[in-house]
């Protein structure tokens, strides 16, 4: 980050020391209620076994879908117009809790009424269309929490969100547990989202009090001004993630039911640091938005290299550790059954470390004012990667589907970090770009000469050493980034 200009020094102390406390929450309460979530995820794939476990995966990869994109429409736009205008912030309120339930309960009647065509579309025979209808049952709850929440995100009420999310996935830890010693099934283990989503309902209720009026026409204006490109986007990017899953049952390319399951855990370990590093473009959005409003370029374009270059320096040894020990990994976690899906999550990853960026140079663009860039961008290249998908899973299968991820990763962060480039400048310097490549080599030699003589996990800690013993080495790290918040210094090389 560049000098601190005066207007920025003058503002009270406690101003940096609220947004400070707000990024540490959001990121352990991220990371408790994502860890809770994914011991849930490992629990039922090792007791659903491979073919229940995909079943479950690929009704699951619909439901969130349409939650995810939903919920960063009416919520996230409430989250954001609440501290904007504070002297109408009951009626922004009451107006976004009319809007999102009417919105999500919509959508519980289209999945509810669509059970049958999408049972048949994806090749679940039997009670595909029950399963899809017991998914749907998460919707109108789901979509009460997701409002809730983004009243008391506008409230940056960071310890009840934080509080909220680990609840949230400690019921549905608690719930599949339950159900170990009564009947887990596909279908009761779809119910567990809808009793997770009404405790984590019950919780935040009790934080704030919104009353139920009628909406106003000029807030219900603004939200959905806002709501727009925010859904535009989250569809976009959804679709875009969850495209090589449908193509693979949609074209019925699986050699068998165990496949799927298989290639549904693989998604789930390999996505695992993309998903993580997505808090990044949190930290991101609003310094930067600072800096564009203060038409300051340097300060904005060293903000956007600072932030490429965190996620660079950190992904490439997070894939290489996961290429290395996939197969290792998907048997430790999901049981020896799952170990073929290492072959999987060796391709799978190049989507993960893909996504921090898509983000990120989206975010970048709405910081800019073009909030609508990033979604009308994804969906200009969807084409592209569904044509992709299908050639890709038609003539390799489920491996195919795994390339068709990663071409869709590359496509897409390229295609945006072209956009945020001409806008900002270059978005990494080409010595961070080579330190990197020169470290991650030798981590890779060093793993994999070691691998046969040390145990993997030995040998990629080895690695990993070395990796950053390299970059302090060429001074790509040094003492800033060990401070708290060094990364984002944006110091010029």
């Amino acid at each position: 980050m560049g000098a601190v200009s005066r207007p920025e020094a003058a503002r009270p102390r406690d101003h940096g020391g609220v947004a400070a406390r707000g990024v540490l929450m959001g990121v352990v309460g991220r990371t408790l209620s994502f860890g809770l979530a994914y011991l849930a995820t490992i629990i039922l794939a090792r007791r659903l076994g491979p073919a229940a476990y995909g079943a479950y995966g690929l009704v699951i990869s619909v439901l969130l879908w349409i939650e995810q994109t939903a919920r960063f429409t009416i919520p996230t736009a409430a989250a954001k117009l609440i501290p904007e205008d504070t002297g109408r912030t009951a009626s922004v309120q009451q107006t976004a809790l009319v809007l999102g339930s009417l919105l999500f309960g919509l959508l519980f009647l289209v999945m509810w009424l669509t059970a049958g065509p999408l049972a048949r579309l994806f090749g679940l025979a039997g009670d595909g269309a029950w399963l899809f209808r017991v998914a749907a049952l998460d919707l109108p709850a789901f979509g009460l929490y997701a409002v809730y929440r983004g009243v008391l995100q506008g409230h940056r009420d960071f310890l009840a969100l934080s509080v909220a999310d680990a609840l949230y996935a400690a019921a549905k830890l608690l719930a599949v547990v339950l159900l170990l010693a009564v009947s887990l099934s596909v279908a009761s283990a779809l119910a567990a989202n809808a009793v997770a989503s009404v405790i984590a309902l019950l919780y935040v209720v009790s934080r704030v009090s919104i009353g139920v009026r009628r909406p106003s026409g000029d807030v219900t204006a603004q939200l959905l001004r806002l709501a727009l490109p925010l859904g535009l986007y989250m569809l976009a990017l959804q679709t875009i993630t969850n495209i090589d899953l449908w193509s693979l049952t949609a074209l019925g390319a699986a050699d068998d039911p165990n496949t799927v399951g298989a290639y549904v855990a693989a998604r789930n370990l390999a996505v695992v640091p993309g998903v993580i590093l997505m808090v990044v473009s949190d930290v991101l959005l609003p310094s930067l938005s600072g800096a564009v409003a203060a038409g300051d370029a340097t300060r904005s374009r060293l903000y956007v290299q600072g932030a490429v270059r965190f996620l660079l320096i950190l992904v490439t040894p997070i894939a290489i550790l996961l290429t290395l020990g996939a197969d290792d990994l998907m048997a430790l976690l999901f049981s020896e059954t799952f170990r073929s899906g290492g072959a999987f999550v060796k391709v799978l990853v190049l989507y993960a470390v893909a996504l921090p960026f898509m983000d990120l140079f989206a975010s970048a663009l709405s910081a800019r004012g073009e909030p609508y860039r990033g979604g009308l961008t994804l969906l200009a290249v969807l084409p592209l990667v569904m044509a992709a998908n299908v050639v890709l899973v038609g003539a390799y299968g489920a491996i195919g589907a795994a390339y068709g991820s990663a071409v869709a990763g590359a496509i897409s962060s390229a295609v945006l970090g072209v956009l945020v480039a001409r806008r900002f400048g270059p978005v990494v310097r080409l010595r961070t770009f080579a330190s990197t490549f020169a470290a991650a080599a030798l981590m890779l030699g060093v793993a994999i000469g070691l691998d046969g003589t040390l145990s993997l996990p030995v040998a990629g800690a080895a690695g990993l050493a070395l990796y950053g013993l390299t970059l302090v080495g060429l001074r790509e790290i040094g003492r800033d980034d060990l401070a708290m918040l060094g990364i984002w210094k944006g110091r010029a090389r």
